[in-house]
């Protein structure tokens, strides 16, 4: 895009005025957060399930989903522990069990975070919902 800045007061080819070109991420198409991110444990495993959001046709209730607007459902999920990445997952449904044998083979004990982001065909992942989880 052009801009041109200046005073409002004169016309926009006075020479006060500064021409600007910009382009922009395209943030307009990054995926929302995904809302509701919640972890339950059941024996030594951690499910944890997250509700999609979109940026188009969400507003109705008359469905039981919110439209995808994307191609395909995909999500990273990942899990940090002591502030480091031990765990990335691309996953195709808005849930994930993290096994009491994978926590160990990562080496997490304690809490860990949990980050989950939506992916998008044309920007990528989209905004990261995070929650803390004790194990």
């Amino acid at each position: 895009r052009r801009w041109r800045i200046g005073p409002a007061a004169l016309p926009y080819d006075d020479p006060a005025y500064v021409e600007s070109v910009r382009a922009f991420a395209g943030n307009g198409l990054r995926p929302y957060a995904p809302a509701h991110l919640h972890a339950r444990h059941s024996g030594g495993d951690v499910h944890l399930t997250w509700i999609r959001r979109t940026r188009l046709n969400g507003d109705s209730w008359i469905g039981p989903d919110v439209p995808l607007n994307e191609e395909t459902e995909r999500y990273t999920l990942r899990i940090r522990a002591a502030g480091e990445v031990v765990r990335e997952e691309p996953l195709s449904a808005p849930a994930f069990t993290y096994t009491a044998a994978d926590r160990t083979a990562d080496g997490v004990s304690g809490v860990f975070t949990v980050e989950v982001a939506q992916v998008s065909a044309l920007y990528g992942n989209g905004l990261w919902a995070v929650l803390s989880v004790a194990a």
